[in-house]
């Protein structure tokens, strides 16, 4: 994780002008203040020692800017001062200061800080002013002097110029939203992680104190659906987890087992899961950390493989990602680097595997880029993984473009990015809704005919309104029946027409909510379950013609305890008939697995009708219509002498008799547990 340093306040110090002239620090430019001279050149000195230290020290640029600045109070005129600040600027990843310094230098003293040509050229890349950035390049390349490390990092700007004119030619369709408000402040926030159908949003945000000094925390925020791309406010997602900085970076698909990224020893991976509702102390994942910094993983969605990247003593240059899988212990192994057609001398730093396993998407360096960090993706074939491919324009930019993450209909993704001009401060997380494919003209001949025809006099046409897309969204809590805090739990969404298990996901662990946006079209049955408890069914048959609707729930979930009773929502007859539906087969198989998963309970299952009829028509009818019950758990496996049937008739209404909604709620199959 690269740090993005605060810009110190800029207007302590006085900025150059154009107009101005290079001041050297002699006694003849100086010669009433031999003193201040004195301490300033001390001050330089002591920076210099401080920048070529031979050890990779992250904090050496900030110590030799801090005497930098001493001098640079005594005399802001100096072209080679700018120059040195603007050199460790450019060290610490902070381009606005570096460019601001760079072009400080060569406004003083165009001839002999050359140098300065290169934050010049950057600062119109940065811009989107890709030619006369290549040639601000170019002339900084031509300079005979110039070192191995600064001509390659020349040769690489320019080709990212070349680059960025060719994919902002071929533009991806898409919107691009700041997800400013609860989410983005007047910080550094990244790494956004999406869980429960992408309606809970966890993300990091970093917090500066000082030049030396910041606070790294995860944040939880839930989708406010009033609100097109809005997320609620958020709040700290675990207190305390380390006394140093910390950042969530990937969780398994229950929600139950998550990796977080620590600043100690110079960054390393935790593992932590959920028991008893609470989230585990942080372990650290030992055969994955080194001496080097690793960070930014990705979980396949089975949970047995880890992505993750690192700068370990075997990389190619910086940072590269590895892969660690699980072994038949639930351990991870040694990681594996991987190919060099994803890894490359310079940075991939942040890394995501979708929801299928087989494409890839990072953040590099060192790739067909448009500066910065761009976004690329791999995809696997037979084994292999494909050369990577840029995400393109608007999704990358000439700025650091990094922790991508897809939707699973890949309609949406999320990244964090610092471009310029959109941001609530330097870093901030960004949505993408991709728009597909351009529609094309039936005919070729149909350009043709328009352009030649634009004296066409325009006849107005009436407008007319288009049909919203139609589906029913639930917003859920789920909670103990008695304690009513908050429960984690598998939620189960099935087509009951079809018999078909359409997806399972889980409630947040911290909150228990949970949404579920059905399109139209479809009987769906849903099934809450959690180890211990009775589970909870539902039915929503969203046909056509339904409204555009939301719902919101508090779902109980009772202890699996003698008389805790469950309404079987998804059972169905045909109207007076005893026979069960084909419909019925998944609220019969989640009856039948609670019973195997909890053998030493019996219970009892009771029909139950409204008040249309006799009295003695109707016991006979929720008599045989629970008998029928019984003999499909029979049928499964389950012994007839944990199981008693009983036809309650109208005995025993939930709601009044009086409308069709109140008789249509007393129409019902129960599940109740008479031994434990």
């Amino acid at each position: 994780m690269k740090n993005l340093f605060l810009i110190f306040c800029v207007n302590v110090f006085f900025i150059v002008n154009a107009t101005a002239q290079n001041i050297e620090f002699t006694k003849e430019n100086f010669p009433k203040q031999s003193k201040q001279l004195k301490e300033a050149l001390k001050n330089i000195h002591s920076g210099d020692k401080q920048y070529t230290k031979k050890k990779e020290d992250p904090l050496k640029y900030t110590q030799a800017l801090n005497f930098y600045k001493k001098a640079y109070r005594f005399n802001v005129n100096n072209a080679e001062l700018n120059l040195k600040m603007a050199n460790c600027y450019y060290k610490q990843n902070n381009m606005d200061l570096a460019i601001r310094f760079g072009d400080n230098a060569y406004a003083l003293n165009p001839h002999d800080t050359n140098k300065a040509l290169f934050y010049r050229g950057y600062l119109q890349q940065q811009n989107a002013k890709y030619d006369e950035a290549i040639q601000a390049f170019t002339v900084f390349e031509a300079n005979p002097a110039l070192a191995r490390e600064e001509a390659q990092a020349v040769r690489q700007k320019i080709k990212e110029c070349e680059t960025a004119k060719v994919l902002i030619k071929n533009e991806i369709p898409c919107f691009i939203d700041n997800l400013n408000g609860n989410i983005n402040e007047a910080f550094d926030e990244y790494a956004p992680v999406l869980t429960n159908n992408d309606s809970v949003l966890y993300f990091t945000r970093k917090e500066y104190i000082n030049e030396e000094s910041d606070k790294e925390r995860t944040y939880i925020s839930h989708r406010d659906f009033s609100q097109k791309i809005g997320f609620g406010p958020a709040s700290v997602f675990q207190e305390k987890l380390f006394k140093e900085n910390e950042a969530l970076q990937t969780m398994s698909k229950d929600g139950n087992y998550a990796i977080v990224y620590n600043t100690k020893n110079g960054g390393d991976l935790y593992e932590m899961t959920i028991k008893k509702g609470q989230w585990t102390k942080p372990k650290s994942i030992k055969v994955i950390n080194s001496s080097g910094h690793e960070t930014s993983a990705s979980l396949n969605e089975k949970g047995d493989t880890l992505y993750f990247c690192s700068d370990r003593s075997d990389s190619y240059g910086e940072h590269d990602i590895y892969m660690s899988v699980r072994n038949k212990k639930g351990k991870w192994t040694k990681p594996q680097h991987l190919s060099d057609k994803i890894n490359t001398p310079l940075d991939e730093i942040s890394v995501f595997l979708d929801a299928e396993g087989n494409t890839l998407y990072f953040s590099s360096q060192g790739h067909q880029n448009m500066g910065g960090f761009d976004i690329f993706k791999s995809t696997r074939e037979d084994g292999q993984w494909t050369k990577p491919e840029n995400m393109g324009y608007p999704i990358n930019s000439p700025c650091e473009d990094v922790y991508f993450s897809i939707s699973k209909d890949k309609k949406t993704a999320y990244f964090s990015s610092n471009r310029k001009g959109e941001g609530e401060g330097k870093q901030d997380i960004y949505k993408i809704t991709f728009l597909g494919a351009p529609k094309l003209f039936l005919f070729n001949t149909d350009k043709v005919y328009f352009s030649d025809h634009a004296s066409l006099q325009p006849y107005n046409v009436e407008s007319l309104e288009l049909e919203k897309e139609k589906s029913t969204t639930i917003h859920g809590i789920v909670i103990d029946g008695k304690t009513k805090a908050p429960l984690y739990v598998i939620i189960e969404l099935s087509d009951i027409g079809e018999n078909q298990l359409l997806t399972t996901f889980t409630s947040d662990s911290v909150t228990g909510k949970y949404t579920l946006l059905l399109p139209a079209g479809r009987n769906y049955g849903i099934n809450i379950k959690k180890e211990g408890y009775l589970y909870y069914s539902e039915n929503f048959n969203v046909s056509d013609s339904s409204d555009v609707q939301s719902i919101d729930q508090v779902i109980s979930l009772n202890k699996i305890e003698i008389n805790q009773t469950i309404i079987l929502k998804n059972i169905f007859f045909d109207v007076n008939k005893t026979t069960l539906k084909p419909e019925s087969a998944t609220e019969i198989e989640n009856a039948y697995k609670l019973m195997i998963e909890n053998p030493s309970i019996e219970i009892e299952i009771s029909g139950h009708t409204d008040n249309v009829g006799t009295d003695a028509y109707n016991k006979k009818l929720s008599q045989g219509r629970a008998a029928a019950v019984v003999n499909a758990l029979v049928e499964k496996g389950i012994a007839p002498s944990r199981m008693k049937s009983v036809g309650y008739g109208f005995d025993k209404p939930i709601a009044p008799n009086n409308t069709e909604t109140g008789r249509m709620q007393n129409r019902r199959t129960e599940f109740k547990i008479i031994k434990k």
